[in-house]
């Protein structure tokens, strides 16, 4: 997945002075869709807290995201699964393509 440069490019804005404010907005607006994305996996404090900076919301995207791909990963190497967790791992599995489109939209806009 691009969390690497999801967080490489937070970093650079976090450092960025100049236009910060703009930034900031557009990130929580991709946080906000995130958060909807992810109502299971993100609590609504945690949501909460992660609001003040970039290198915040990039923090709980990727630990997020770190935590989905485990959790699938843990799903997947699991030989005999009961019925819940099937459905459980394809919940899993569709939340984490739509974060991956998620971000890729987001990456996007700075490449242009």
């Amino acid at each position: 997945m691009e969390i690497e440069k999801f967080l490489e490019l937070t970093k650079k804005l976090d450092k960025k002075k100049k236009g910060r404010p703009e930034e900031l907005e557009r990130l929580k607006k991709v946080f906000e869709r995130f958060h909807l994305l992810n109502r299971n996996y993100l609590d609504k404090e945690t949501f909460d807290k992660a609001q003040d900076s970039i290198s915040s919301i990039a923090e709980t995207i990727a630990n997020t995201v770190q935590y989905l791909d485990a959790e699938i990963a843990r799903l997947r190497s699991k030989r005999s699964k009961l019925p819940f967790e099937n459905v459980t791992l394809s919940e899993m599995q569709k939340v984490q393509n739509r974060n991956e489109m998620l971000l890729k939209e987001y990456l996007a806009e700075f490449q242009k």
